[in-house]
């Protein structure tokens, strides 16, 4: 993990020079310093909530690397990383939350979608595989402010990049949280029980339709649709991601097929 002193000069060098913000979302490549902040979060707080070792996420998230994505919130008044969020791209290494459901919930991920009635394009499939967010930015003071600024970039990184579902295997307080906050957006698998994972007690793998979400959001919450998809609401308290930065993530097919040996 990085030290205090690492993370602040880290934090400064990546924020928007002149943001008047207190916080600002960003977008980042597995490669770029911006994610070592990203990753500092999630090591912080798995650590802190499961009791995972900066060496076994190592470990769990290693092959993913290079498909990985993050989303990161930074304090601009501390200069600290306030929340993150990793998002695995279709590659040849595959998503981990579907890679992890057979050993875990003792069913091929195949058979868990088709049982569902999903006829999901892996193409244009994101796997929103860690959330996390500083202790210290989790009370009722911020109003959810830290993560509802990761939601409002992933959302519309997503929409912009022409992506269709998402995946995760959530714990279940935040997958209680997510589907109360952002309007039952994401849903479990028919068929499937939450259990233990990674050091959760009770997780739960789960998916979204993307496209029907935001039509749901525009019909039965015009706030919120505001903020996630439309990306209007925060701006007073949270400079929005520069959303062109995503457009690198979007699908690259022929990239696809030659990674997972397959025709394009």
């Amino acid at each position: 993990m990085l030290k205090d002193s690492q993370v602040r000069a880290l934090a400064q060098h990546v924020s928007r020079a002149g943001a008047s913000q207190p916080f600002g979302a960003y977008i980042f490549h597995s490669d770029e310093p911006g994610a070592e902040l990203a990753r500092h979060v999630e090591h912080s707080v798995f650590l802190e909530a499961f009791g995972n070792t900066p060496d076994l996420l190592a470990r769990e998230y290693g092959r993913y690397e290079a498909s990985s994505m993050f989303i990161c919130v930074i304090d601009h008044l501390r200069g600290v990383p306030a929340g993150a969020m990793r998002v695995i791209r279709p590659s040849g290494a595959g998503f981990k939350s579907f890679n992890d459901i057979e050993p875990v919930w003792a069913e091929p991920a195949a058979v868990i979608i088709e049982r569902t009635g999903l006829t999901l394009d892996l193409l244009r499939t994101w796997d929103v595989a860690t959330i996390a967010v500083q202790e210290e930015y989790r009370g009722a003071a911020l109003g959810g402010l830290v993560s509802m600024g990761l939601y409002q970039t992933l959302t519309r990184a997503a929409l912009r990049c022409g992506i269709d579902w998402f995946i995760a295997i959530l714990d279940m307080p935040v997958f209680r949280l997510i589907r109360w906050k952002l309007c039952m957006i994401f849903a479990g698998f028919a068929g499937v029980a939450p259990l233990p994972y990674l050091g959760s007690a009770a997780s739960l793998p789960a998916w979204c339709d993307v496209i029907d979400a935001e039509r749901r959001l525009a019909e039965r919450d015009a706030d919120l649709h505001e903020i996630l998809v439309c990306g209007r609401g925060l701006e007073a308290a949270m400079l929005p991601a520069d959303i062109r930065t995503a457009e690198r993530f979007a699908p690259e097919p022929r990239r696809y097929a030659a990674e997972a040996g397959v025709s394009a």
